[in-house]
């Protein structure tokens, strides 16, 4: 589904991205970790076309991301940091305008069991300037859903959530997956929720790729250091971590 090689951003003399290679297999749920700061937005960016990078190659599909651009972006959903929606309209008519930025009818039956998956049904005509952070988040996940996307791109998908809101997300995160199909690149800084629904992960720090495993590889690593006072396991896969991304 994607395939990056030597991706690399500089801003004058600030390296953000340090040839980053990595793939995306169909059908992954593929975690992307790092500390605030690593280059997890950047990168995202770059591969949603919002910057250019400096160097590299961006294949989705089989296709170079510079030459077939509009074509790869219409099979793409996305989530970038903080949604930025419209205040003065409401949940039905933000998925009313996102159908058409897509090139297709508005579909209000269709529309309505997409703000129920979300949670949202009962507010689906209520102005977004009456909503909360959490809710907001929810309908951006229905905006990038809107078009029936083979590829979904989450940067901190669970921001301004309460802990049912992201119980929520992380099963629908999964179900997406297994029961339609679809292909999840989630960034987060939540090792517990990445762990918890990653089929694959990628660790970067300060720009650069510093691990590309499996989740079970990787739990599986971090279960063999030998750590005192870190009795549970998530500490444990918590403190591998940041022995990865400390120096």
């Amino acid at each position: 589904m994607l395939s990056v090689r030597g991706l690399t951003k500089q801003f004058g003399e600030f390296t953000a991205v340090n040839d980053l290679s990595f793939n995306v297999d169909q059908g992954q749920v593929y975690g992307f970790l790092g500390q605030n700061g690593a280059g997890k937005s950047t990168t995202i960016r770059m591969l949603l076309s919002l910057i250019r990078p400096t160097a590299g190659e961006i294949n989705f599909f089989g296709q170079s991301l510079f030459t077939h651009r509009k074509e790869i972006l219409s099979q793409i959903g996305a989530i970038v940091e903080k949604p930025d929606l419209y205040k003065y309209l409401s949940a039905m008519e933000h998925l009313n305008l996102f159908a058409r930025f897509g090139g297709h009818r508005p579909d209000q039956k269709k529309h309505l069991l997409l703000l129920e998956k979300v949670g949202l049904a009962q507010r689906a005509h209520s102005r977004v300037g009456t909503y909360s952070q959490g809710m907001r988040q929810r309908l951006a996940l229905a905006c990038a859903l809107v078009n029936d996307p083979s590829l979904l791109i989450l940067d901190e998908p669970t921001n301004g959530l309460d802990p049912q809101g992201i119980a929520d997300m992380r099963q629908l995160i999964r179900s997406l997956c297994k029961e339609q199909g679809k292909t999840v690149l989630v960034s987060s800084h939540l090792l517990s929720e990445i762990e918890m629904i990653a089929d694959r992960v990628l660790i970067i720090h300060k720009g650069k790729k510093v691990a590309e495993e499996s989740m079970q590889s990787l739990t599986e690593k971090a279960g063999q250091l030998k750590l005192q006072a870190l009795p549970e396991k998530r500490y444990v896969l918590e403190a591998y971590f940041l022995s990865l991304t400390s120096q």
